[in-house]
């Protein structure tokens, strides 16, 4: 078996388990707990062990806290919100090269989840803090108990080679760079939160969740085909879910579910570990179907149109997101040019060669 194969095997079995879990226990913010167990189980290679992945849970635990203050202390006072969560938006993205996988975009949705919720009371936004917890630890320890059961084969080398160097870290953006991107992915999360508070939008906090993931990814933000990627992620999720969610309808029954979501979860995981240029693609389409799998039981039988309102709400969160994006990339090009036509500079990549 290659590493391929047993990476896809883990996506499979590992989201299905979860799934079973979750659907089967129903603690609030359930359909939260498949999404963070396939982002572990998405990381290619070996275990990223246990040290890292509980330093992934105190940054959560840390981003919870400060989201339980901001829901009992800030959320009062407007003003004083707004410039909270610029501060902490910029420093989770600015730390997000340094950060371990998936750290970024956990607590940013810890930070602005939970201040949702508490617009219904601080005992709903202490719930919703713990059971995000509970989902993310739910995850890691499914990813790893599942790289136990089906770990990657050993690798064929010759006896008497010496062992090979470990993996270089992926090298960090120059300052300039973690800069700009920080603040674009802050302009767009903090835009979000504005909107969302000020029109009282709890029922659509989920939206928010798919924004954090589409924000929380900075080092991709200047990339224009990365962002067309993720936007056709959002449809792949969306049109697949779509063939899911009618399969339910036809038969209502847990065991049919874990069902649909062994072959789905086997469809997209052949093509995240085919070693293709659209993996990152594929990865990003499975988390809005499972996304929108678990709100998908929560709607009542025969409510298609609630269903298909709710679809059409998280890809439009989602493609605004990457549009928001796109704009404050121009937005900042352009206050760029002006700074330095102001100040006389020219950029040294547009400056003739000697």
């Amino acid at each position: 078996m290659t590493p391929a194969k047993a990476h896809a095997l883990r996506i499979v079995f590992g989201s299905a388990v979860s799934v079973a879990i979750s659907h089967a226990f129903g603690w609030p913010l359930f359909y939260l707990a498949p999404l963070f167990a396939a982002m572990f189980l998405g990381i290619p290679g070996p275990w990223i062990g246990w040290k890292k992945a509980m330093n992934i849970l105190g940054r959560h635990a840390a981003a919870l806290l400060i989201g339980l203050v901001i829901s009992e202390v800030f959320l009062r006072m407007p003003l004083a919100c707004i410039l909270v969560y610029g501060l902490v938006f910029f420093c989770i993205y600015y730390a997000a090269p340094t950060a371990p996988p998936f750290a970024t975009i956990f607590m940013s949705m810890s930070v602005t989840l939970v201040p949702i919720m508490g617009l219904q009371g601080a005992v709903l936004a202490h719930h919703v803090a713990f059971f995000s917890f509970v989902n993310v630890a739910l995850g890691a320890v499914l990813a790893g108990a599942f790289h136990v059961f089906i770990p990657n084969p050993p690798a064929e080398q010759d006896p008497d080679a010496p062992p090979a160097p470990p993996p270089e870290p992926p090298p960090i953006p120059p300052r300039e760079q973690r800069l700009r991107n920080a603040l674009v992915s802050t302009l767009v999360s903090t835009t979000a939160v504005i909107i969302f508070f000020s029109f009282n939008l709890i029922s659509y906090a989920l939206s928010m969740v798919y924004i954090c993931i589409m924000a929380g990814t900075p080092s991709s933000n200047a990339n224009v085909k990365m962002i067309k990627a993720n936007a056709m992620a959002c449809l792949i999720g969306g049109v697949t879910v779509l063939f899911a969610y009618n399969l339910l309808l036809a038969v209502p029954e847990f065991e049919f579910l874990i069902l649909v979501t062994l072959v789905f979860s086997f469809f997209f995981a052949r093509k995240i570990t085919s070693g293709k240029p659209t993996s990152g693609m594929w990865l990003s389409g499975y988390y809005t179907f499972l996304i929108l799998l678990g709100k998908s039981t929560e709607v009542n039988t025969g409510a298609d149109s609630q269903f298909y309102m709710r679809t059409v709400e998280i890809l439009c969160a989602g493609i605004s997101s990457l549009l928001g994006i796109v704009f404050f990339e121009y937005i900042l090009n352009r206050w760029s040019r002006r700074k330095r036509w102001l100040f006389g500079r020219k950029n040294p990549a547009e400056s003739p060669a000697p």
